[in-house]
């Protein structure tokens, strides 16, 4: 354990990883130095209001553009081909088009910076699936969350940095010769740290390629439909988050202005807010999901979000003092007067929950897409991506234009439309909920210490056996796992009131008395062999009961049934720390505390099918009692 945290603090100093992260960091911030540039080039430029308008919305339009149209191309591409390669040829196009882009500062030639922002679209087309789907070829399955909370906080970093720079240099006398020369920079650096970038290997050699960017496109989402339904849920919910994302970022500063009345740094200061929480969100998911995906933690990003949204939407006593129409609070008297400052605080609760909501998504769908399909998936998520930015500017259009909404009511109709599309996801995915009831009971009751996780495999079929001590140590087993594990419930149990729901949203499986119901007690041995047939994972308690004395009981002959009809590997576990709380028959009616609420889940290595008896799994899982008892766990 101590070694892999050591492991994980190294990340980002490795070969493996920094020169990834490196040249993400730079790309992201060039695109986002040129565009701001570019948009108020463009904006300075016209005569009228409107002509800016459309000049803006037209220059967004077309970086956006490269996504619908390439996407299908830039998924198998980076499927078919090895993407160190691949990386370092997009990153050395960048140079050209920066050299383009710093002409058409130079020049101030509208249509020649329409032309490299479409470029530098593109470009980005190609890079996102190269990035995403490179993570898993070179860092471990517990440093999937780290690497991609990493490379998020960089994003938005690198965006907020971008932004500022790419506003402040272009309005200055000697700007543009300034942004000329940082995006031919920020371009050579960029392709000089990819060259760092370590070989991987092409997931798909053997795909075909095609030139049509329709039946590329469609192929990606057809690709997307074969996945299962948590990756597609994924993507969704990704995409969603870009919808949200973009409407508030594009909205920020006519909040500020009309609702907290604050000057153009109180601006500045909210986008900053906003921006480093996003950031500081998806470096602290790492830390919550103890290094792991922790599907627990995107409901409660998702509830923090509409919870932040709602109280944003309340419009500030503050915004009702008189004041002189054409005077502005200053940052000074938003912090210092009346509640205002509460509102960064909103905004900052909305973006760490975006980093709690979004990093377990995408490494979820890094770690449960096939690998032959994982760039095409990751471009299918982009063009949704982009599809959702399109329609959340339609509804801001459509509400704050025709419908004349204030911002606030778009942040509470933001809020409501958050809620459904959680409710929606998690009920066609209840693994989403079903972590999120276990990482709060094994987070916020109990300190729950694992050890020998990795004997449970990445994928492939396995039965999991553990001595049972409580009503809850399926979840406990299931928190220290990274993978659904559908475990055999006594059916009286299962078809309980209280609990039926919460047993099928886990898909346990029912088993009652052979002799009582034969005919369900052969359903459940079927339905064992069916779950492992599809490569599941499958939890049982073979002493059949709670043990009442806290002592192991004999293991039942189910398991040897179960592995003769399914010859696959089992995996002994003990639980630590369960008997004599609240969840066990020698319960003490009080909720836990902290410093003696500790649960150690142990995992030994697999038995191979072939020397699978039940006595010999209840002395593996004696033997790792011991060696919990010992202190040794």
């Amino acid at each position: 354990m101590q070694d892999n945290k050591k492991h994980q603090r190294a990340l980002l100093k490795s070969k493996r990883f920094l020169p990834l992260f490196v040249t993400q960091f730079f790309s992201a911030l060039n695109d986002n130095i040129y565009k701001q540039a570019v948009l108020l080039l463009l904006i300075f430029q016209t005569a009228n209001v409107a002509d800016g308008a459309f000049y803006a919305n037209l220059a967004a339009g077309l970086f956006i553009l490269p996504f619908f149209l390439f996407s299908g191309m830039a998924g198998q591409i980076a499927e078919k081909k090895e993407k160190s390669k691949l990386i370092r040829t997009v990153k050395l196009a960048e140079i050209p088009i920066m050299l383009v882009g710093a002409v058409a500062i130079s020049t101030q030639s509208v249509w020649l910076m329409l032309t490299t922002v479409f470029l530098t679209g593109l470009q980005s087309t190609f890079f996102g699936p190269l990035k995403y789907s490179i993570l898993p070829q070179h860092v471990a399955a517990d440093e999937l969350t780290k690497a991609n909370g990493l490379v998020e906080s960089a994003t938005f970093v690198a965006i907020l940095i971008g932004t500022t720079f790419g506003t402040y240099y272009i309005t200055q006398t000697v700007g543009p010769t300034v942004i000329c020369v940082a995006i031919i920079s920020l371009a050579i650096i960029g392709y000089l740290s990819s060259r760092s970038i370590p070989i991987s290997a092409a997931n798909d050699p053997n795909l075909v390629f095609t030139f049509n960017i329709f039946s590329s496109t469609k192929s990606l989402f057809r690709v997307l439909n074969s996945q299962t339904e948590s990756v597609g849920k994924s993507v969704l919910g990704i995409s969603w988050f870009w919808f949200i994302g973009a409407i508030i970022l594009t909205a920020l500063p006519n909040y500020v202005k009309y609702v907290m009345v604050g000057d153009e740094l109180v601006v500045t200061s909210a986008l900053v807010v906003f921006s480093l929480s996003i950031a500081i969100g998806s470096l602290l998911c790492e830390k919550l999901s103890r290094s792991r995906i922790e599907l627990g933690i995107v409901p409660f990003g998702a509830l923090l979000i509409t919870l932040f949204l709602y109280l944003l939407s309340q419009e500030p006593a503050m915004s009702f003092y008189q004041l002189p129409s054409e005077e502005l609070f200053t940052l000074s008297q938003i912090l210092h007067t009346g509640d205002m400052y509460w509102h960064f605080i909103w905004m900052a609760g909305i973006g760490i929950a975006s980093g709690f909501y979004t990093v377990p998504l995408y490494a979820l769908i890094q770690q449960r897409t096939v690998e032959s399909s994982r760039s095409r998936i990751i471009a299918a998520n982009n063009v949704l991506n982009a599809l959702f930015m399109v329609a959340s500017a339609v509804l801001s259009i459509v509400t704050l234009s025709i419908f004349a909404w204030t911002i606030p009511q778009l942040f509470l109709l933001l809020a409501g439309l958050n809620l459904l599309i959680s409710v929606y996801i998690y009920t066609k995915v209840p693994e989403f909920f079903l972590r999120f009831v276990i990482y709060l009971l094994t987070i916020c009751m109990y300190r729950v210490r694992t050890k020998g996780e990795h004997n449970i495999p990445s994928e492939g079929a396995a039965v999991l056996v553990s001595n049972h001590v409580s009503f809850v140590d399926w979840m406990f087993i299931l928190a220290a796992s990274p993978r659904p594990i559908r475990f055999m419930v006594f059916a009286p149990i299962y078809y309980s009131p209280a609990l039926h729901w919460l047993f099928k949203m886990a898909k346990a499986i029912p088993i009652d008395s052979e002799k009582s119901n034969p005919q369900a007690f052969q359903e459940a041995f079927d339905e064992v062999a069916k779950a492992l047939d599809n490569g599941e994972l499958v939890g049982i308690f073979p002493e059949g009961r709670l043990t009442g004395d806290g002592s192991i009981d004999i293991f039942r002959r189910g398991i040897e049934r179960i592995i003769q009809r399914s010859p696959v590997a089992v995996i002994p576990v003990h639980l630590g720390g369960l008997w004599g709380s609240m969840f066990s028959r020698k319960a003490k009616w009080r909720l836990p505390r902290l410093k003696w609420s500790l649960v150690a889940v142990t995992v030994g290595e697999p038995i191979a099918a072939n020397a699978v008896t039940a006595d010999e799994l209840r002395e593996r899982v004696i033997a790792l009692k011991e060696q919990y008892e010992k202190g040794a766990v």
